[in-house]
Parts: structure tokens; sequence; C-alpha cells
């Protein structure tokens, strides 16, 4: 199986320096490299995660441009491991820097996945709250609306006893003069 290329980010990802340091270490110490070009990105072998580390310890060493490619070049610089395993959660065996890649691309994308499911959430528990307040708004509506349909309802049945009072009292007045008279002398005379 062939060994995985690396990108610039890939190696500042690694190494845990930023990717302007990474190739700012690149062209400083070109010799030091290898690596091959697609268009305008440099693809690296794994070695160069080891190279990078070395480079970043002697510089931390105060030693001069010329010293660090002499110690680089010699190997007598005793070289990094390719992923330290307190990064990865283990303590005896490194991984492979793809394996290591691909576990901080899910761990990434498990990140993500997570800030976007606690956004869902938040929004979800906003828009519930708002279905509330509506809801308690609607209701709110609704208790008055039936306050104003019982109070009219009333207002109905007074008007109907009036309209059946003056309908019974047009009634009367509309009668022939004599039956009127029957009627009243009538239920006087009533036993």
């Amino acid at each position: 199986m062939s060994e995985k290329e690396l990108k610039i980010g890939d190696i500042a990802h690694l190494t845990g320096i930023s990717e302007q340091d990474v190739r700012t270490l690149v062209q400083t110490y070109n010799s030091l490299f290898t690596y091959r070009t697609i268009g305008p990105v440099r693809l690296f072998p794994q070695k160069a995660v080891r190279v990078v580390r070395g480079l970043v310890e002697l510089s931390g060493r105060g030693l001069t441009s010329e010293e660090i490619v002499g110690e680089v070049r010699s190997g007598r610089r005793s070289t990094a491991p390719e992923e330290p395993a307190e990064e990865i959660g283990q303590t005896d065996v490194p991984l492979p820097a793809e394996v290591v890649l691909d576990i901080r691309v899910m761990q990434e994308t498990l990140a993500r996945q997570e800030r976007r499911i606690a956004r869902l959430a938040g929004e979800l528990e906003r828009e519930q709250e708002l279905r509330r307040e509506e809801t308690g708004q609607l209701q709110q509506a609704l208790d008055r609306l039936q306050e104003r349909l019982d109070g009219q309802q009333e207002e109905l049945a007074v008007v109907a006893e009036w309209v059946a009072y003056f309908d019974q009292q047009m009634d009367e007045v509309s009668r022939p003069v004599l039956e009127r008279v029957r009627r009243t002398f009538g239920k006087k005379n009533a036993p």
C-alpha cells in the first residue's frame, strides 16, 4: 500500500503548529524536504512530519540554520515519533499519520455535528416557546370571544322577550274593537 501524501495543512495539523510556520520552515530548509507538486499544491511524504518536528525542536535550542541542517542530515538528533500518543488517547503505540488524520477528521465532523445539533435544539426550544406564547394568546382571544358571545346571547334573549311582548301588543291593537272589549270584559266576568 502506498504512503499517504500530506499537504502543508495536514503537516501543520499533525505537528500542532500553524500552516504559515510550516511554510516558513519548508521555504527556509527547502533542501531537507522532498515533495511533488500538483498545480500549486505541494504533496509531502509522511516523513516530512518528523522533519518539521525536528526543525522545531532544534530551533528551540538556539542553533543557527546551518547547524540545524547539519543536525538533521547527520541524523544525530533523536527523531520525534510520528504522532504523540497522548493526542489520540493511547500510551504505547503511535498510529500512522493517515489514521490520525482520519480520526481528527471524524472528531472535527462530530464536533461540527454536535454544534449543529445544539444550535438546532436551541432553535427548537425557541420555536416551542413561541408556540406556547401563541397558544396562550389564542386561548385569551378565544376566552374574550366566548365572553362576548355569552353577552350577545343574553342581549338577544332580552330582545326576543321584547319582540314577543310587542308582537302581542300589536296583535291586541290590530284586533277589532268589539273583540277587544269582549276579551277585556269577558276576562273580568270569568269564574
